[in-house]
């Protein structure tokens, strides 16, 4: 967005001009900038003041788990999950900063009904881990407690199915 001011000493008009330009964030400024420069010379107000304003990128997550498809997405990597693990990532990022016990996932996750020894929780995390490579900080372990989701702006849980 361009504000282009004219010279203090005159009536002071403020117009506004909304320009949308699809690039990367650099060649955005870049181009925001010389068409501001372009402007204040094709009006010839060689002393208006004209001024860029960029909107601020939004970081993209670093996890996306599409929970409709059953999708988790590293950096835009699909990460192949079993449907055990899937579960209970999801679990974990729909509930973030919140400790899990074991026996708790275990009853959420695996269902009530199922006897699952508690340790096989750690290893499930354990392989989700593994897979998801350098986001696997993303889980935290509580000693002798179970599990916690501690960052959940690095995680976006969506629901991709097509209403209808």
């Amino acid at each position: 967005m361009a504000v282009v001011k004219a010279i203090p000493d005159v009536t002071t008009v403020d117009v506004t001009v909304v320009i949308r330009l699809s690039a990367p964030t650099a060649q955005a400024a870049d181009a925001a900038t010389r068409l501001a420069e372009a402007l204040r010379r094709a009006l010839d107000l060689p002393h208006a003041d004209v001024v860029v304003d960029l909107p601020v990128p939004r970081a993209e997550p670093e996890l996306r788990i599409l929970a409709d498809s059953r999708r988790v997405l590293h950096r835009g990597v699909d990460v192949e999950l079993t449907r055990l693990e899937f579960d209970l990532l999801h679990h974990l990022c729909t509930h973030p900063r919140q400790v899990h016990r074991r026996t708790a996932l275990m009853n959420n996750v695996w269902g009530a009904t199922s006897f699952v020894d508690t340790r096989t929780v750690d290893v499930h995390v354990r392989r989700i881990r593994r897979k998801l490579g350098d986001a696997a900080s993303l889980i935290t372990t509580v000693r002798g407690v179970g599990y916690r989701m501690d960052n959940p702006f690095s995680v976006s849980v969506e629901h991709d199915s097509l209403a209808g």
